[in-house]
């Protein structure tokens, strides 16, 4: 409009704005050619609203030409989900039409004056700007941006770390002073040192840092600039994530030197953020997680009978309103311009949260005051004892967990959550059959332990692995038979549901 009216020139910082504030270049390429097909001779026509639509035709094989580099995801949308997709294109296309019209239809009745024709296009850009400040707003863009850099940072497919690391092995073991080590032995002594964190001198450690330095400066912001926006529980949640994530510590240990994060131990660092998440959106997603965290850190500081209460609200709040979005029926027509609540966004598997809530409460309901210890063995003591750690505070991603559950064992005989501990020590083993002895040794040891649905469906899980199905399908029995009220039997009645393949069968009676 302003090249036709106003000529080409004036239209030169506008095509400006859209290339650098936009950042859309390709975008602002296409409009100048559409500036010149509307107001350059020959192709400017005496009918503008003609000149007007045949510089719109350019816009539309920008927006072809897009379409056709539309990201794999979009290409599995549901029909109504690709017309939202779509849709805004579409709308912009018509609007413009539109405005075009009625904007050229104005200055043809007032002959062109530039004091009427001014107001006109600064109306023409007030409006979209109303509408999205009103209906979308900067906190969206903002929020999206946001959510990107959280999920590239950290949930991002495994690295194998293993060439780089050989080389700052070399070269810390280069910078050694003389007499040096053993390069075996110095490489060792590194491997050590970065997997515990401790060597702040480390790339991966001050990469890590700085990924989750900056992130949670970005929640920061966001919640200052916006914190009315209905994307402020969705940032609290990723900025609870972020100061809860860690380094996997095992994977890095191992010979592949895997570089992989996780954020299911919660830090201490994270509670005042997850509570604000709970009193800001208690019926959210997010606040499901962040009971399910807070019950955590609660039942850590010994606080049982409150990381109790924590998941009571927690199940019985999914009891009322069931798993969210884990159900929810895919959109018709009618939904298409639908907002969908915030949350949704999170893409958080509730039922997940829900399952370990149920049997994080099975726990400590069922192995709190103990006779003889007190809390001691799930808490840990505060002082005088042979072990002052307790279960609830080993992180099990820890390289070290196994051994810290040894001296648990040791240090508390006999005790309530001896059956629990025994299991989690029989999940370390990576050997099946090693497994399968250590399951079928609670059995004999734990007879009537709370942990029995746990090792009967593990002992199923782990005769399946040996091929042996027959037998593992006579342990979800017993689960099914003895536990019918167990979640772990729920599980155990879809694998009886499939039928057994052949191959199974003759892998069993070889066994």
């Amino acid at each position: 409009m302003i090249s036709i009216l106003y000529r080409f020139a004036s239209s030169i910082p506008f095509l400006v704005i859209v290339a650098f504030l936009a950042l859309m270049p390709w975008l602002a390429l296409t409009l100048t050619g559409a500036c010149i097909l509307a107001s350059v001779k020959p192709f400017r026509f005496r009918f503008r609203f003609a000149s007007a639509l045949l510089g719109l035709v350019l816009v539309m094989f920008y927006f072809y030409g897009a379409s056709r580099q539309t990201a794999p995801q979009v290409a599995e949308y549901m029909p109504a989900a690709r017309i939202k997709f779509i849709a805004p294109w579409l709308l912009a296309t018509l609007a413009s039409c539109l405005l075009m019209g009625g904007v050229l239809f104005l200055a043809k009745v007032v002959d062109y004056r530039p004091g009427v024709i001014a107001p006109l296009l600064a109306l023409s850009f007030a409006i979209p700007v109303i509408v999205f400040e009103k209906n979308v707003g900067r906190d969206e863009l903002y929020y999206q941006l946001l959510a990107k850099h959280f999920h590239d940072e950290f949930y991002v497919p495994d690295h194998n770390f293993s060439e780089q690391f050989e080389q700052m092995a070399y070269r810390y073991w280069q910078n050694q002073p003389e007499p040096k080590k053993p390069y075996p032995v110095v490489r060792e002594m590194l491997e050590f040192r970065m997997a515990l964190e401790l060597d702040i001198k480390s790339d991966v450690r001050t990469e890590f840092a700085k990924q989750r330095d900056a992130i949670n400066q970005q929640c920061k912001h966001f919640l200052r600039h916006f914190p009315d926006s209905r994307y402020a529980p969705n940032v609290l949640y990723f900025q609870g994530q972020t100061l809860d994530m860690r380094v996997d510590l095992k994977a890095f240990r191992s010979k592949e030197k895997i570089l992989r994060y996780y954020a299911d131990f919660p830090s201490d660092l994270s509670l005042l953020v997850w509570r604000k998440v709970v009193a800001n959106a208690p019926k959210s997603q997010s606040a499901k997680v962040a009971l399910f965290k807070l019950s955590q850190i609660e039942a850590r500081d010994r606080e049982i009978e409150e990381a109790l209460t924590l998941l009571d609200e927690l199940l019985e709040e999914n009891s009322v309103d069931g798993t969210g979005a884990t159900n929810a029926s895919q959109p018709g027509v009618a939904d298409v311009l639908t907002r969908a609540p915030a949350d949704k966004q999170l893409n958080i598997d509730v039922d997940a949260i829900v399952s370990r809530a149920r049997d994080f409460r099975s726990l400590l309901r069922n192995n709190r005051n103990d006779p003889r210890y007190g809390n001691r063995p799930l808490c840990g003591s505060l002082s005088g004892e042979p072990f002052c750690g307790g279960l609830l505070k080993m992180d099990p991603q820890h390289i070290r967990h196994a051994s810290n559950l040894a001296k648990l064992q040791e240090s508390y005989p006999n005790a309530l959550v001896a059956d629990n501990v025994a299991f989690l020590l029989a999940m370390e083993e990576d050997d099946p059959e090693k497994r399968i002895e250590s399951l079928e040794s609670i059995l004999q040891h734990h007879p009537n332990g709370d942990a029995i649905p746990q090792v009967y469906y593990r002992l199923a899980m782990a005769w399946t692995e040996l091929g042996a199905v027959q037998k593992g399908r006579e342990q979800y029995e017993k689960l099914v038979s003895e536990f019918p009220d167990s979640q772990w039997a729920q599980a155990a009645i879809e694998f009886l549901r499939q039928p057994v393949t052949i191959e199974a069968d003759a892998s069993s009676r070889v066994d």
